[in-house]
Order: C-alpha cells, then sequence, then structure tokens
C-alpha cells in the first residue's frame, strides 16, 4: 500500500495538461513532474489522497527521446525538459483532449501557431531577491521549493540577462528583506525600463543599484514600485527613480508606452501572428465590439480593416493608454468605454465581437448577452483552456465553433494560449 515517501518504479503512460507524467500503480494515478511519457522512472510519493497521488523522480531508468539535457527545471519553465518541437504537438493534443473532455464536443484543432522561437522571448522578466545581505537574484525550482540564484534565464531577452548578470557580478550590500524583485521591460530597440519592487522608496543599496545602472545606457528608465502585501508582486503605487517612466513597445506599426504597471503581451511575435490570423478572418468594414480590450493593441491593429471600434475594459491604467493613442491619432471611428463588459452590452450594438477574458473566462450573464446579440463573428482568445471549453460549451447554442488555434506564447511552459473563431448560425 503506498504512503508518502513510498518508493516505486513505474512508466509514464501519458503526459497531462500540467506537463506531469501520468503512472497508474494499483488503485491510484500517480502525477509526477518533470516525467514524459513512456520514461521509465524511481518515484519517491510526495502527497497522497484518496485517488490519486503526487510524485518526485528519484532516479530516470529509461529516458523519453524528447528529452532535452538540462541541469535544473524552474518553476517558470516547467516545460523545459521537452523537446521543443514535441511541446507543439503536446499542446494541440491538450487543447483537443481538454476540450472534449468539459464541453463534449468533438473538434477539430489546428496546429499550434509558433514562430519556431523557442527561448529567449520575453520582454518582461521578474526575479526575486534572495534574503541575503549580498544582492543576489533568483528564481523558483520546480514546485516552488527554494529560490535558485540565477546568472542567465533561458526565456528572457538577451539585453535582461546582461543586466541581469551585472547586478549579480556587483555583489550590492543590502538590506535583506526589503527589496523583494527587480522587474525588467525591455523593446526591439533594445532599450530597458527597470523596476525596484521594495517596501519603502529608500533602502540600502539604492544608491549602488542607480550608479550600477548608469553604466547600462540601454536602461532609459528606473522606478521603484511599492509593495503592499505578499500576494501580488506590483501595486498600483511607483515612484520615478531615474529617466522615463514608460518603455514603448510595438505591435505593427501602433506604439504604445508601457508603464511598469502596464498588462502587455511579453512574446510579441506570437501575438502578431494571432492577430493576423484575426486579421484574415474578420469581415471587412464590421462595427467592432473589443471587450477586455486592455490597451487596445488587438482593435488598433484591426482598425485599418473595419468601420468602428469599441474598445471596453475596467482596468485604469489600460483606458488612459488607450485614450492616448486615440487623442494622438485623431481616431474618430474609435470609442472607448470604461468598466465591465456586462455594463455596456445592453445599450452596444456591432456586427463583430472580440473577447480577451482573464483566466476565469467569461461570465454567464455575458455569455447569454453573447447568444442574444448574436454577432456575425466572435473572436475569442483564453489563456486558459478549462473555462474556455466550459465556455465553448454554452456558445456552440448560437455560435459554430469554425477554428481552433492554439498559441505557443509561452514555450518551456505549460501555460496554454488559444485563439477560437466563431460564426452565427443562421
Amino acid at each position: 500500500m503506498l504512503t508518502v515517501g513510498s518508493k516505486i518504479i513505474g512508466k509514464a503512460l501519458d503526459v497531462d495538461f500540467l506537463g506531469q507524467g501520468v503512472i497508474k500503480h494499483e488503485e491510484y494515478v500517480i502525477f509526477v513532474k518533470a516525467m514524459l511519457k513512456d520514461e521509465v522512472a524511481e518515484i519517491a510519493i510526495t502527497s497522497l489522497k484518496k485517488r490519486f497521488a503526487e510524485a518526485k523522480i528519484i532516479h530516470l531508468i529509461e529516458a523519453s527521446p524528447q528529452r532535452k539535457k538540462i541541469d535544473v527545471i524552474l518553476e517558470s519553465c516547467d516545460l523545459l525538459h521537452m523537446a521543443d518541437e514535441e511541446q507543439l504537438i503536446w499542446q494541440r493534443r491538450i487543447t483537443q483532449e481538454t476540450i472534449k473532455k468539459i464541453s463534449g464536443l468533438e473538434l477539430n484543432v489546428e496546429d499550434t501557431l509558433t514562430d519556431h522561437h523557442f527561448t529567449h522571448y520575453r520582454n518582461k522578466s521578474v526575479f526575486h531577491v534572495l534574503s541575503e545581505p549580498i544582492l543576489s537574484l533568483g528564481l523558483y525550482g520546480l514546485n516552488n521549493q527554494s529560490l535558485i540564484k540565477t546568472h542567465d534565464f533561458i526565456l528572457s531577452d538577451p539585453l535582461t540577462n546582461k543586466i541581469l548578470l551585472r547586478i549579480q557580478q556587483a555583489r550590492i550590500p543590502i538590506e535583506p528583506n526589503v527589496l523583494r524583485h527587480i522587474a525588467f521591460r525591455t523593446n526591439e530597440k533594445n532599450q530597458a525600463l527597470v523596476t525596484l519592487v521594495a517596501y519603502k522608496k529608500s533602502f540600502r543599496g539604492l544608491d549602488s543599484l542607480l550608479s550600477l545602472f548608469l553604466t547600462i545606457p540601454e536602461i532609459i528608465g528606473v522606478t521603484c514600485n511599492i509593495k503592499k502585501d505578499e500576494r501580488h508582486i506590483l501595486s498600483d503605487v511607483s515612484h520615478l527613480i531615474y529617466g522615463k517612466p514608460t518603455i514603448d513597445l510595438a505591435i505593427g506599426s501602433w506604439i504604445y508606452p508601457v508603464s511598469d504597471q502596464s498588462f502587455f503581451q511579453v512574446n510579441i511575435p506570437v501575438i502578431q501572428m494571432a492577430y493576423d490570423v484575426i486579421k484574415e478572418d474578420i469581415m471587412p468594414n464590421a462595427k467592432v465590439i473589443d471587450a477586455y480590450s486592455g490597451v487596445g493593441s488587438i482593435g488598433y491593429y484591426l482598425l485599418d480593416k473595419v468601420s468602428t471600434m469599441t474598445f471596453i475594459e475596467s482596468n485604469q491604467d489600460a483606458i488612459k493608454m488607450t485614450k492616448r493613442i486615440k487623442e494622438e491619432h485623431h481616431l474618430d471611428q474609435v470609442t472607448i468605454l470604461e468598466g465591465k463588459a456586462e455594463a455596456f452590452f445592453h445599450e452596444i450594438h456591432g456586427d463583430v465581437l472580440i473577447v480577451d477574458p482573464p483566466r476565469f473566462g467569461l461570465t454567464q450573464e455575458l455569455i447569454q448577452s453573447i447568444i442574444d446579440k448574436a454577432f456575425e463573428q466572435v473572436f475569442y482568445l483564453s489563456c486558459d483552456i478549462k473555462t474556455l471549453s466550459r465556455d465553448l460549451l454554452m456558445l456552440n447554442e448560437r455560435y459554430h465553433i469554425n477554428k481552433i488555434v492554439p498559441l505557443r506564447m509561452f514555450p518551456q511552459t505549460t501555460s496554454l494560449e488559444t485563439l477560437v473563431c466563431l460564426t452565427i448560425k443562421k
């Protein structure tokens, strides 16, 4: 009988949506992090429930040909051990299986959309400060057990890694547990915005950090974000320490002045590929509603093909950026509504709807409004395959699901982004 600490030898029959190997042993299903299909390993049980268990690899006996040789697996790149092209196949399969399991719908899923740049793609990275008197930055190892000092992060772009290494080499004395994180934003112009996340604006080591940053010409701005609680890395309070408080990021011909608090896509080439899929499919000269519009990156990208664009967004920082772009370009065909989408659906009308909700997906109220409004087309960008599957079951009542495109936005991770294109049932 299995207990916590038991060691057994097992063979993985599959890899689940969290990138875990799946082993069946007696009456249990055992999930093993960082284990690939058909691998045989000695494993140790770390957690035991009524019908399933979790385990870790003690010794890999038979390795898969799809396994990459790596030194350490970080929590932030939990699929790094799987071959890059195999990750594309895995994402397509998981997308199809999850939709079928949750919605019951047998739907075709297209090949995973990718630019085949599997490393060094992130334009935003956050590193955590170790609890030491000398400034050291790290990332969490698998299972979030401890911070691992990091000199070069495989997902960060080269400029971020350059600055990261300079910080690590500087050996700056700091006040422990005051400076908690350092965040980097970079752009295609090889510029960087650095954000120090700390419990107070002034702390030991700040002057030395600024002196270091002044020797790195690519850094165009430094901000200090005041940390308020442990649940969130960033708060809504930032102070400009040096240079500019924003960095310009581009999608297509549109330039967005992004602040340290702004939500913005971290893999611009792939999200632009997704926007191109929408642009190719969208009916010309449509009246478009872009709900959960963020800074308006989708809507502005489509603007030359539509007649009107209505943005709906509740985040004030995003609204400010959307309005700034409208005013700078004198875009009379753009309407910007601040608030939740549900609050406006009774008074707005359009031919096409675009939704890009957070992980919890669409509310039942909003789905019912989408069904009642009978848009000609709906484009649904999702960052959670489970809530997307749930929502598609309800939307299928009124809409044809024409295209499901997995987006490889975050290679080396189990994060799944998906674009779904729907049309009204006549």
